[in-house]
């Protein structure tokens, strides 16, 4: 690739850190002979920031917590201290991946190169980083043409906000939104498709972000739909009932301390190529003798033991698990019978498949075993799950409430979107097309009786639960669409902890949802509660959105 370089201050911003490079001329990217080593550069360039992606993502937010071993610099992202001087401070990483996407970009965008699909795939990792630095630290250096020289590095770049980011990433993808991708068969024995990160599902994002007007919620809801709707085995996967339940027999017994539920969820979670519902992922090497491997997540016995002293559950998302209600719905004959207890059971898939006795320092400890970052070599960047329920945020904030809400509660399909009980004809009287894709047998499963919803995954038969509606039960009562949109986006937010936690999502989807309700309470408070005696200071810090960020490295 082009150079590698770092930033060094804001004045004197790159420089090149080595003068053993290929030169222009010698790395013309010329012939489809240096697609997978050129892609492959690339593609360890996300496996640098793959492991930051999860602790930016899931430590400064509420669902995931320290212990008393974490190490400081870990610790600094959950309670707010990184100073500038941290390597998590330090974003050259996503800069040399940037550079480097520019430098393949630059060279491989003719319409007649053999390396078109590869172009796309390069615009698409270019963007994502670009999301990444906009997010993270609030500004980036956006420029597109490759840096060369020294020279080039001396340049004043400009300093994009990140709603100038997201303008920019909307007018540099949307020309790509139908491209082909290259397909390199299994690297670590994941599938090349799911290292490259699909457009439609970046603009999706960006739209979402953006969230300027309804046109910008139903772009996003267009691009998340269209992108489910036309990748079969994804919609097969997100119709199939994937789910955690109880048999009828533990149920009745109440038998949860001595069985486990019957589980053909926890492995949507993992970002493996036998996962169905996986859409992208940063492929790791399986160990550090293949490449670069996470010191996060894997097999290596080494760091699983200390994946599980370092984190755990927080209060927040123990809580909130332990609130939802399971409904078991027993059909016997033409007898039909619903059977209420406590509890989600994606508890048990997330943290409590496994406990194991630790000896640190002569002392023996029991540890709950994280299972999702444990149980995957790779980090999972996006699933079906995931875009539904982005989705859901889009299609609520569009004004239609309660198709958002069936997302969650029934699962969108024929029977759904023809019962005005569940759908009221005035949400869908225009017959928006990111609606009617779902009217489609395909989307049906055959026998259901839980729902499709994504919160049958975790609760039951969430479609025969009395208790699961729109306002509670004994909730106030909604008295207006804003009011019944605030009521449903706290839903959702709420199903995002309970589907995808511990995924590298959760402050950017508090950040996301405040800012469209210019409240920055909603994720201060959220966060602060898993801080217990600090909750003040952090409510406080939270509260100027200018410390949602990290500082960057002078």
């Amino acid at each position: 690739m082009a150079v590698i370089f770092c930033f060094s201050s804001c004045k004197d911003m790159l420089t090149v850190d080595s003068d053993r490079y290929k030169t222009v001329d010698e790395n013309g990217l010329t012939s489809a002979n240096d697609s997978v080593s050129s892609m492959l550069g690339l593609l360890t360039g996300m496996q640098r920031v793959g492991e930051r992606y999860l602790l930016f993502g899931e430590m400064r937010a509420d669902l995931l917590n320290v212990t008393e071993y974490t190490p400081a610099d870990i610790r600094s992202l959950s309670d707010f201290t990184v100073s500038d001087t941290s390597a998590y401070a330090n974003p050259r990483d996503y800069y040399t991946l940037i550079n480097n996407c520019n430098y393949f970009i630059s060279r491989t965008g003719d319409s007649n190169s053999p390396l078109i699909k590869e172009n796309a795939a390069a615009h698409a990792l270019r963007a994502w980083t670009y999301m990444q630095l906009a997010f993270n630290w609030g500004h980036a250096y956006y420029y597109t043409e490759p840096l060369l020289s020294v020279e080039d590095t001396e340049k004043d770049f400009p300093v994009y906000t990140a709603s100038q980011v997201i303008d920019a990433l909307i007018a540099d993808l949307e020309p790509l939104a139908e491209a082909a991708y290259p397909d390199y068969g299994d690297i670590y024995g994941m599938p090349s498709r799911y290292l490259f990160i699909p457009v439609k599902v970046l603009l999706g994002d960006l739209y979402l972000w953006r969230g300027a007007s309804t046109d910008d919620y139903e772009k996003a809801a267009f691009y998340y739909a269209d992108y489910i709707d036309k990748n079969a085995n994804l919609a097969s996967a997100i119709a199939g009932q994937p789910s955690m339940y109880w048999s009828y027999d533990n149920f009745l017994l109440q038998n949860f301390d001595k069985s486990y539920p019957s589980d053909n969820w926890a492995g949507l979670t993992y970002a493996r190529s036998t996962n169905q519902e996986l859409v992208a992922a940063i492929g790791m090497a399986p160990s550090v003798d293949q490449g670069i491997s996470s010191h996060l997540t894997g097999e290596n016995m080494y760091f699983y033991h200390k994946t599980c002293v370092y984190f755990k559950p927080s209060d927040v998302i123990n809580n909130l698990w332990d609130d939802q209600t399971y409904v078991l719905h027993y059909v016997s004959g033409a007898l039909a019978t619903d059977y209420y207890t406590m509890g989600d059971t994606r508890k048990q898939g997330n943290s409590f498949q496994g406990r194991y006795y630790i000896n640190i320092n002569g002392t023996t400890t029991l540890f709950d075993r994280l299972v999702k970052l444990n149980s995957a070599e790779n980090f999972m960047l996006y699933r079906g799950a995931l875009l539904l329920l982005r989705y859901a945020e889009a299609v609520n904030r569009a004004g239609k409430p309660n198709t958002a809400f069936a997302v969650l509660k029934y699962g969108l399909d024929p029977v759904t979107l023809n019962d005005p009980t569940r759908i009221p004809e005035s949400e869908l009287a225009d017959a928006k097309p990111y609606i009617t894709v779902f009217n489609n047998l395909k989307y049906t499963f055959v026998g259901n009786d839980k729902g499709t919803g994504i919160h049958s995954r975790g609760c039951g038969s969430a479609p025969n639960d009395q208790y699961y509606v729109i306002g509670g039960t004994n909730g106030e009562p909604l008295v207006s669409v804003s009011d019944t949109i605030l009521w449903v986006e706290n839903a959702i937010c709420d199903e995002m902890a309970l589907e995808t936690s511990f995924e590298g999502n959760r402050f950017q989807d508090l950040m996301r949802i405040a800012m469209h309700r210019n409240d920055p309470s909603f994720l201060a408070k959220r966060v602060a509660a898993k801080h217990g005696s600090d909750y003040g200071r952090i409510y406080s810090l939270l509260m100027d959105t200018k410390n949602w960020y990290l500082p960057e490295k002078e």
